[in-house]
């Protein structure tokens, strides 16, 4: 039996209409945002969220914030005509993007490191570390990381 996210489904529509209702300001806002400035600017003007009596503007580095403060009166002139509600602050935040995940190769020993692992082996009794160097050894031909 599935478990229900919410106890009441009347509730979950109000939550739902109100999440919708939300973004559907955002997009508003970010819209009013992106009208008032050039379009090289309103390119980088990414989100737009209000909250109480400010708005935060989002971008995408710290050379278009620079920017996008310095057009300020211009934007709240703005949003104070589209938008009923007087902003009485801007403010402009840089999204970090995250790089993208690097697949990292094992780095492989040099052929000077394997030929002392090598002649270690052969020069020792057998105990169970030569015995490990010795499948690292191996494993290490096998995957064709030695020469």
């Amino acid at each position: 039996m599935l478990k229900q996210p919410f106890k009441n489904n009347h509730s979950s529509l109000q939550v739902l209409q109100q999440t919708q209702q939300n973004l559907a300001r955002q997009r508003q806002l970010l819209q009013a945002v992106q009208t008032s400035l050039p379009d090289n600017l309103a390119l980088h003007c990414l989100y737009a969220v209000a909250k109480k009596n400010s708005v935060t503007v989002f971008t995408d580095s710290s050379v278009w914030a620079s920017k996008i403060l310095y057009m300020r009166r211009t934007i709240l002139d703005a949003l104070s005509k589209q938008i009923c509600d007087q902003p009485i602050t801007l403010n402009v935040k840089v999204m970090t993007q995250q790089a993208p995940a690097r697949q990292h190769r094992p780095k492989s020993p040099s052929h000077k490191t394997l030929q002392i692992l090598s002649d270690a082996n052969t020069l020792k009794p057998k105990d169970s570390l030569n015995e490990s160097l010795i499948n690292l050894f191996n494993t290490l031909k096998k995957n064709k990381l030695t020469d």
